[in-house]
């Protein structure tokens, strides 16, 4: 299974969410700081807002969600998106901490000057060495932390080796330094993890983050569909139906072709394995005797 690239993905957000071909990765060469996270925070309003009208299926909801302030903790976008648990709590932690951001700068023109190095170099100096840490951690998750084993919130998380010694830098490092590059990472992970879901359904990021190994659940699938040619052409449609009666709140999307898509099939199978993972570890008795 080739789930999309990068590229592939902000580019489908991009269309989603009627923008150039270009502009989130086109963010980091934005000269000003404020105009960077004015436009930064105002694409994943957009892209936050699109979330919640795909994962719900109800496209006349797109202006009512749109309307909505983005961080409120009771009636905002996140709201939603956190009781829905649509994103990881990384994800969220990062767009409170921009909508932060972007309400000091909007409403104080002499912001237009805001210089992010020396903010976060300001901000950093305030904290305990364990703080500041913490606030690498919030902004710049989309990169490695040194050696450290990646957390499952970026799909492809960045690393910066030093070009001396061979060491990866550690994040608050990296952080210091590039302040605006560590940022956009970050928020391109989120739109990435955004994108996927608007694509496959919501069951597929936990797929791809958690499955150690995602060949046995895409084999899986693509026996379903092998064996539907040859023998029962509405299998696969069987399957879709058994799973997400199994799973309430999980959807396989359908394919230009009217087929269930056999990568957000495969994230379906594994979440029905998690489930059923959960239940014998729970009560393993029970189980047996309800599969029997």
């Amino acid at each position: 299974m080739n789930i999309e690239n990068l590229e592939d993905s902000l580019g489908r957000l991009e269309r989603d969410c009627d923008l150039p071909s270009g502009f989130c990765l086109g963010l980091l060469h934005d000269a000003s700081d404020w105009s960077f996270v004015i436009k930064l925070h105002a694409l994943l309003e957009t892209a936050v807002s699109q979330l919640l009208v795909h994962s719900l299926a109800r496209k006349e909801l797109a202006d009512v969600f749109a309307s909505l302030e983005m961080s409120h903790t009771k009636t905002g976008k996140l709201a939603f998106v956190k009781a829905l648990d649509l994103l990881p709590k990384a994800h969220l932690d990062f767009i409170r901490a921009l909508s932060e951001l972007r309400n000091q700068l909007a409403h104080r023109v002499k912001n237009v000057s805001f210089n992010l190095t020396e903010y976060f170099s300001a901000e950093r100096k305030k904290r305990s060495t364990a703080d500041a840490r913490k606030l690498a951690d919030k902004w710049g998750f989309g990169f490695h932390d040194g050696d450290k084993r990646p957390e499952p919130v970026a799909r492809n998380p960045f690393q910066v080796t030093d070009k001396t010694s061979g060491v990866l830098q550690t994040r608050e490092t990296i952080f210091v330094l590039i302040p605006k590059i560590v940022i956009l990472t970050s928020a391109i992970a989120i739109l990435d993890a955004i994108s996927i879901p608007n694509r496959y359904g919501h069951h597929i990021w936990t797929f791809l983050m958690e499955s150690e190994d995602r060949a046995e659940f895409i084999k899986k699938a693509e026996e379903i569909f092998a064996k539907a040619k040859v023998g029962n052409p509405e299998r696969p449609f069987e399957i879709k139906d058994i799973l997400e009666h199994n799973n309430p709140g999980l959807k396989v999307k359908i394919d230009d072709d009217g087929q269930p898509i056999l990568e957000g099939l495969a994230g379906a199978l594994y979440t029905e394995y998690k489930r059923r993972y959960k239940e014998f570890m729970e009560d393993p008795h029970g189980f047996i005797l309800r599969q029997g």
